[in-house]
């Protein structure tokens, strides 16, 4: 005899099927549910495919629409996922588990950076990404409050992945966690803010100016982005001291002072408890109110309009030396007067290699993680 555990039940449709007969009965296409329910298309799409589980207040919206009981899509939706579990394979269940961590994280790149290790199951895997995120359990959904913030971060919208620029974000949250700096003074931040040209012609001035930051209990540091997610920078505290992270991505020195330059402003201006964090990306972010003030003030502190208006009157016939004249005047490293004239259009892109070095080269290898 066969025992009841060993039963399987016959093959259940899930509410998505359902719900797409209630469709079909009106002539709705998905926009017009996701519409009236007050959902995005993607949202209903996933509750389509039986991908998305049915909740309390989807139930509600599906029984006003469709004139039926909340408690009937509730039903629906419990029977199938009861089913589904039973018929699922060990295998299923992995690659649901791994394609839902890969989805959110840049796996095989972090394994590149050494953010992770090479795993040897699946087990190993979860660990570490439990360990990574500092969890208990496996829960990316508290994660997605982050989401509306990150979305509009890149021009290259279809390319930039919100998930994995949260990945980052969590990766320097534990880097910072790790660093030890003395207390944050904001009177210190501001009178080196004051004083930032000058050191971008100094001796050695890059990691002056750093060990300046650290003084005045600043943590800064240098990690790389990940794939898809094309940021410059970062501002945001780790306890009671702001964080600056630079990634690198174009390792020019015009491109690193004015980042910092940029977060500073950030971390005097923007960041809050409404506003937690701010992940950059300077070349082809969307320009908000708060970028375009961080951008105005990272200007003012490397001279910029200063040496637009000294510099306006040669743009036709501009020469090295009168480029150096004007860094000479403005005590800002020519990298940066190159690299204004070329952000604003006013020469090439090609002259930012008449001063060019290699940030990351320079920066102290005790900054970079």
């Amino acid at each position: 005899m066969v025992q009841t555990t060993q039963l399987r039940a016959a093959k259940k449709f899930g509410p998505g099927y359902f719900i797409q007969e209630q469709m079909d009965l009106r002539h709705w296409i998905q926009e017009d549910l996701a519409d009236v329910i007050g959902v995005s298309e993607k949202h209903l799409n996933k509750i389509l495919k039986n991908k998305q589980a049915i909740t309390l207040e989807i139930a509600r919206l599906l029984s006003e629409v469709f004139n039926t009981s909340a408690q009937y899509w509730i039903n629906i939706d419990t029977g199938y996922r009861l089913w589904l579990e039973q018929e699922r394979s060990e295998k299923e269940i992995a690659a649901d588990l791994k394609g839902t961590i890969y989805e959110r994280m840049p796996v095989n790149d972090m394994i590149k950076k050494g953010w992770l290790n090479p795993f040897k199951d699946l087990a190993d895997l979860k660990n570490q990404v439990l360990e990574f995120w500092g969890w208990k359990k496996l829960d990316f959904s508290v994660l997605d409050k982050h989401l509306p913030c990150l979305t509009r971060k890149s021009a290259a919208f279809n390319q930039f992945n919100a998930f994995y620029a949260l990945t980052w974000y969590q990766k320097a949250c534990n880097v910072s966690a790790e660093i030890k700096v003395s207390k944050y003074n904001p009177e210190k931040l501001i009178a080196l803010y004051e004083d930032l040209h000058p050191y971008t012609i100094k001796t050695d001035g890059i990691n002056l100016f750093i060990r300046e930051l650290n003084r005045a209990g600043v943590i800064f540091f240098v990690l790389p982005h990940l794939l898809k997610t094309y940021l410059d920078g970062a501002a945001f505290y780790s306890g009671e001291n702001p964080v600056i992270v630079y990634t690198g991505r174009y390792h020019r020195i015009d491109n690193f002072w004015f980042t910092v330059a940029h977060e500073i402003a950030h971390i005097l201006k923007h960041l809050n408890e409404k506003t937690p964090f701010i992940l950059d990306d300077l070349k082809n972010g969307v320009i908000d109110k708060l970028e375009k003030e961080a951008n105005e003030f990272a200007s003012k502190h490397l001279n910029l309009n200063e040496i637009s208006s000294f510099l306006e009157p040669f743009i036709n016939y501009l020469t090295t030396s009168k480029v150096e004249e004007c860094a000479e005047k403005y005590e800002t490293h020519p990298a940066i007067i190159v690299g204004k004239l070329a952000h604003d259009g006013k020469i090439s892109y090609r002259n930012q290699s008449l001063y060019d070095e290699n940030v990351l080269e320079i920066i102290s290898d005790s900054y970079k993680y």
